[in-house]
Parts: structure tokens; C-alpha cells; sequence
């Protein structure tokens, strides 16, 4: 008599291993995939503008500054100590906004993971790209608060968020394993 053990309960305890110890992360890491935008030749790294919009900036107004906006086709009134660049925030809305269709993706993908029909590899890279095309929608149809119209006019587009295509696309997923 032969006894055939057909308990998947070893690859059950490894996916759940598998699962507990693993996490995605949602953003722009490093530079970004388009590595640097130009402004008038000088870098400015994608995460630098990331940042910047999705918590808005006071720029503090100097000699230098003044200058250099003014040189650009931007002068400054003389009382004027700072510039206030608006939060546009993209990642943080751009997530609560979609919360609920994640959630919605992720679940249908979990049954099909416990179930061992679904490596959990597969299972976080599509909920990765999942959460990326949501947040990337959410950045596209982001209107508000609007651009200044020297800003209009210097890129030519009036999304505030949407220049050469650079920050939407650099927008991505990482899988982090403990």
C-alpha cells in the first residue's frame, strides 16, 4: 500500500510567507525613469519636481532670484519676498482618490493567490501596474490649482502637471522583500 500526500499545505505556508514579507511601493525613486528635465540647459531632477508639486514651495525671493526671473520675462514687483508654488499633490490624492478600485484589484487577485492559482510575484506586479495607471490617470486630469500664465506660456500647456510627459511616466512600482 502506497500513501500519497496530496496537502498543499507546504506551498501554502511558503505563499504565505511570501506574502507577509513582501510589500509595493508606489512613486518616483531615484531620478525617475527619464533621469533629469532641462530648464534652460540646468538639471532639474524628476523627483525634485515631484516633490516640489506634490507639496507645494515657498521660494524666497532674492537679488539673484529677481534677476534671473526678470531676465527670463518674469519680473517681480519690488515688495514681493517669496513665490508660492501650489501643492498639486498627485501620489497621496492620486491614492486616496483610487483607494477603493486598488482595493477592489487586489482582493480579486488575494482569492486567486490563497487559492495557489496565482503566484504572489504576479499578484504584486499586477497590482503594481494596476496603481501606477491609477495614479497616472489622477496626474493627467489634475486641473487644479491652475499654472500661472508665465508658466502657461513657457511650456505651452495649461495642465499643471503634464510638461514634456517626463513626471507621469516616471511613475512606477517597486516589489521590496524582507
Amino acid at each position: 500500500m502506497t500513501v500519497e500526500d496530496k496537502s498543499r499545505v507546504p506551498e501554502f505556508l511558503k505563499m504565505m510567507d511570501e506574502l507577509y514579507s513582501t510589500r509595493l511601493e508606489i512613486g518616483i525613486f531615484g531620478d525617475g525613469k527619464g533621469g533629469e528635465a532641462h530648464d534652460k540647459g540646468k538639471p532639474i531632477t524628476v523627483l525634485g519636481i515631484a516633490t516640489v508639486n506634490e507639496f507645494g514651495l515657498q521660494i524666497k525671493i532674492t537679488d539673484k532670484a529677481r534677476n534671473y526671473l526678470r531676465a527670463v520675462g518674469m519680473p517681480i514687483k519690488r515688495g514681493t519676498s517669496h513665490i508660492n508654488i501650489p501643492e498639486r499633490s498627485f501620489i497621496r490624492s492620486g491614492y486616496d482618490d483610487s483607494k477603493g478600485k486598488m482595493m477592489e484589484k487586489g482582493e480579486a487577485l488575494l482569492k486567486k493567490v490563497i487559492g495557489l492559482e496565482l503566484p504572489v510575484s504576479v499578484f504584486f506586479d499586477a497590482l503594481g501596474e494596476y496603481a501606477v495607471g491609477l495614479i497616472q490617470e489622477y496626474l493627467t486630469d489634475i486641473r487644479s490649482p491652475k499654472n500661472h500664465p508665465f508658466t502657461v506660456a513657457r511650456k505651452g500647456s495649461s495642465n499643471p502637471l503634464i510638461d514634456t510627459g517626463l513626471l507621469r511616466q516616471s511613475i512606477e512600482y517597486q516589489v521590496v522583500r524582507k
